[in-house]
């Protein structure tokens, strides 16, 4: 049995776990993947939180074949990061979703796991993903497609240490904005996928299929 575990939420109105849980859920459950969700939960819909990130630390990421982040800053919330770092070098399978590389970013071997962190977004548009792998098993079946959300710009990004798969003209940094890539640190595989601010973005198909197939393939199951 493959077991998942999901980490969300931070403290600000944005990025809420509540939300998100859903359509990653029933991602990984149509994949034959047993879940559980831990994080920072706004029980009453406001700025009031429960919760943290205390699921990222032994012993508890040892029951687990899987982690999927979308958790933001730099607090940690009882994370401990070097734990989930040799926890992936053993052979975990990493996957974040959109502001996974706007947490812990003040931690340059979490940033170097990932293979960049945030730097800034401009507001919101209609992103047109194109795929620049189309070998890849996670791009297998994935062609080019739109959603409107939050773009996120890199820096500590360094396209020589990553495997793209993925990217937009539909913004201009300087030249095309990566949106998601892949990978191997040890005996672990990392996936990163940053659309996925808007639950909308989530529950998109294609968003579904790419999202899929990069949990196989962190899984090691292609």
């Amino acid at each position: 049995m493959t077991r998942a575990l999901f980490v969300g939420g931070c403290p600000a109105s944005y990025h809420r776990l509540e939300p998100a849980e859903p359509p990653v859920r029933s991602a990984l459950e149509a994949l034959g993947v047993t879940v559980d969700v831990s994080g920072i939960y706004h029980p009453d819909g406001d700025e009031r939180y429960l919760g943290g990130y205390s699921m990222l630390a032994n012993p508890f990421l040892e029951e687990y074949d899987l982690i999927v982040l979308f958790t933001t800053g730099t607090e940690r919330f009882g994370a401990n990061v070097a734990d989930l770092i040799a926890w992936t070098e053993k052979g975990g399978a990493l996957v974040g979703i959109h502001c996974a590389t706007d947490t812990f970013a003040d931690d340059p071997a979490y940033v170097s796991l990932f293979g960049g962190k945030f730097r800034t977004h401009p507001a919101q548009l209609d992103i047109t993903l194109e795929v620049t792998d189309s070998a890849h098993p996670i791009t297998e079946g994935v062609g080019t497609f739109t959603v409107r959300d939050e773009l996120y710009l890199f820096t500590d990004y360094d396209p020589a240490r990553v495997h793209l798969l993925a990217q937009t003209h539909s913004y201009d940094d300087n030249g095309p904005v990566p949106l998601c890539w892949t990978r191997e640190q040890g005996d672990g595989r990392v996936f990163y996928l940053s659309l996925g601010h808007n639950p909308t973005t989530m529950e998109d198909a294609s968003w579904q299929k790419l999202f899929k197939n990069g949990v196989e393939w962190a899984l090691k199951r292609c």
